[in-house]
């Protein structure tokens, strides 16, 4: 469910009112970056790129993540590993299709969601 963009005619109360009612419906509870790491669910509804792999042998060192979001990501909104490392933003540019990433472990299986 999508909220209205725009009402139709003039603003009244009444339209706000339905207005607020219908964004509350879609943003109460129904936010979701979807159910599983594939990018394939259809229940998700926050544009975002999910990735799984491994990070380089040695630790801090820089790898690339591709991406599907056809822009240059906002944030690197979530991650997790197998062995209790941190990825970090390494200092090379996002590109539209790639985002370069660091890990304070070597060979870290990780999930991680690009915003």
């Amino acid at each position: 469910m999508k909220p209205q963009r725009r009402s139709i005619g003039n603003i009244s109360l009444e339209s706000l009112r339905l207005l607020a009612e219908n964004h509350a419906r879609v943003i109460g509870g129904q936010i979701s970056f979807g159910a599983t790491m594939g990018n394939a669910e259809q229940d998700r509804n926050i544009q975002c790129s999910k990735a799984s792999g491994v990070t380089p042998g040695v630790a801090n060192t820089e790898f690339a993540v591709p991406h599907g979001l056809g822009r240059v990501p906002i944030t690197l909104n979530g991650w997790d590993t197998n062995n209790g490392g941190v990825i970090y933003r390494s200092t090379t540019a996002w590109t539209k299709t790639q985002a370069f990433f660091k890990c304070t472990t070597a060979s870290a299986t990780y999930n991680l969601i690009l915003v």
